[in-house]
């Protein structure tokens, strides 16, 4: 069983799912072999330095199909760890684990009919592209940071209908069952999404910027480059393609979130970076536009709009974590915050509080300081009695912005002299011209002054812990009566390649005279005996004649195939 890595944050853990190695069969671990022999191949002159011995280092071979577990092992000593997810996982969760240096790699292969490039998260795609430039350490900091910053980058809520169209169109293009009607009305599906969307989300231009660089990225100068992105590195498609001169090559700068991009496409210009160092240069200049960098109404603002869980930093130190819903009379100097939900208050880094849930009762907390210009988060217990009518018993509280909080003061909670929030019974909340707020129990938290918002939960203890998803992957395939008697024939041909020249001479004859007579247009098996044949050096006649099969059959197929990227890899093969 692959163990999970052991600090895979407990909110993350229903995502980690088990790979399921004796799922993949002949088949799959042939269009492995097929796109790693000639990436390799051909990667080796012009890819990053560092993606020959990352391959080994990260524990990948090109004859088969990678453990996750080993996988995991061999990037624990570059600082990395691997879990395998079960294909698509929401991008903030994505972020997350890159942001914890796990890299989540989808078990999933693609199929025969997609070897050149899928639009689907695969195994080929996420341990081979991936995978070998980690070992760099400027390149992994780079990805640790984007993470970083995607996870507290705002989206919003349109973010999430594209991402279930494209999620939705990839997986339909992967699957061999789908229709060309079915292709058709999901990519219209998307297209809809796509124009009814307005100016894209910051966290839409992070991964814009993700895109251009750890997925399709260039890095040496535009006449004159490598490759590193991780989506070129694993297609065979692009690892070619993109040398065109009709792909235009651009330096690499923040400019490029602007520039969108189609997942399920080829893509028409790539941008190089001059080194690691520089991505880092660019990335911390368009962190400076980022919502809470830059802070205040800025923050506020992109917290609204997202409709979405933020975290609130306040001056008085602590974070309030909510949905924030309203921000008024201004998002200058607001005089308080409503929240459409709970809220979880932390102080210093860890979970202090859970303001009580308030049926048919907004949300609402002060801010700024005290009428008398002094602060929330200094009033001690004494000081507070100050606040309380002798008469009554009751305290209230008066802001200089307007607000104020009147009731039965319960109780208190105090850390190292700070007032940390103050329990209310039988409370009322004022606000200029509004009407009053009732509530039979509040939790009166000091914000002080808003200093900035970020996405998502800035403490990870808010979120609950999930357990390990029992779901195993690849998952079972039903497949046909044929496609059965086709991978006996590969799984056959595979074990004969492990014997040698004996199992080769012995057994390959009898495996070609059925894909005479049962398979006469299925070229990868033949081009794997053809491989096979060449690589242990047996010469006899089935050589030419598998080689004058696959020519026919690349008419055949009228080129859309790459039976032709096959046959001068062999011949290259041969020659060296």
């Amino acid at each position: 069983m692959q163990l999970p890595a052991p600090h895979v944050p407990a909110h993350l853990r229903r995502y980690v799912v088990e790979q399921d190695y004796a799922e993949y069969t002949a088949v799959d671990q042939a269009v492995w072999r097929f796109v790693l022999l000639q990436t390799y191949s051909r990667l080796c002159d012009t890819a990053h330095a560092a993606y020959r011995e990352g391959l080994a280092r990260t524990g990948i071979s090109v004859e088969r199909i990678p453990s996750i577990g080993e996988m995991n092992e061999k990037l624990s000593r570059f600082g990395w760890s691997a879990v395998c997810v079960d294909g698509f996982i929401p991008p903030r969760a994505f972020q997350e684990f890159q942001a914890s240096a796990i890299l989540p790699i989808a078990a999933e292969i693609r199929t025969r009919e997609h070897l050149v490039y899928t639009p689907a998260p695969d195994i080929i795609h996420e341990a081979a592209g991936h995978a070998p430039i980690l070992p760099d350490p400027v390149f992994s900091a780079y990805v640790r940071r984007m993470g970083e910053l995607g996870r507290r980058a705002f989206t919003l809520p349109e973010d999430d209908s594209v991402y279930q169209a494209i999620h939705f169109l990839s997986e339909i293009k992967e699957s061999p069952a789908a229709s060309a009607e079915q292709v058709a009305d999901a990519e219209q599906a998307l297209s809809g999404v796509l124009g009814e969307l307005g100016a894209p989300s910051e966290a839409a231009r992070l991964s814009r910027l993700y895109w251009w660089t750890a997925e399709y990225g260039l890095v040496g100068s535009v006449d004159d480059y490598r490759i590193y992105g991780a989506g070129i590195l694993s297609s065979l498609w692009e690892s070619h393609a993109c040398h065109a001169r009709s792909v235009r090559k651009l330096p690499l700068h923040e400019g490029c979130i602007e520039v969108g991009y189609d997942i399920t496409q080829p893509q028409p210009q790539l941008f190089v970076v001059s080194d690691f160092e520089a991505l880092h240069e660019v990335l911390e200049r368009v962190a400076d536009t980022l919502a809470f960098k830059r802070g205040g109404p800025v923050a506020l603002a992109a917290a609204l709009a997202s409709q979405d869980l933020a975290s609130v930093k306040t001056s008085s130190g602590a974070w309030l974590m909510g949905v924030l819903a309203e921000v008024a009379p201004t998002l200058v100097k607001p005089a308080w915050l409503r929240f459409s939900e709970s809220i979880s208050v932390s102080w210093d880094g860890e979970l202090a509080l859970e303001l009580p849930i308030l049926r048919d009762v907004a949300r609402v907390l002060p801010v700024g300081p005290l009428a008398d210009s002094s602060e929330l988060v200094e009033l001690t217990q004494s000081g507070l009695e100050r606040f309380r009518d002798s008469v009554s018993g009751r305290h209230r509280l008066s802001f200089a912005r307007g607000v104020s909080v009147e009731g039965r003061v319960e109780r208190g909670h105090w850390q190292q002299g700070r007032l940390l929030a103050l329990e209310f019974s039988d409370a009322r909340l004022e606000r200029p011209g509004l009407p009053e707020l009732v509530f039979d129990r509040y939790l009166l938290v000091p914000v002080g002054e808003v200093v900035t918002v970020e996405a998502g939960a800035a403490d990870v203890a808010y979120y609950p812990e999930t357990d390990y998803s029992s779901a195993r992957v690849p998952k079972p395939r039903i497949v046909s009566a044929r496609e059965q008697a086709l991978s006996d024939l590969y799984q056959q041909a595979r074990r004969a390649h492990a014997q040698g020249v004996a199992g080769v001479s012995s057994s390959f004859p009898e495996v070609h005279a059925r894909l005479t007579r049962e398979f006469p247009e299925e070229w990868l098996l033949r081009w794997n005996l053809l491989e096979s044949l060449l690589k242990v050096g047996v010469h006899s006649p089935l050589v030419e004649r598998l080689q004058t099969e696959l020519e026919r059959l690349e008419l055949h197929y009228a080129r859309r195939e790459p039976i032709a990227s096959g046959l001068r890899y062999l011949s290259g093969s041969v020659a060296a």
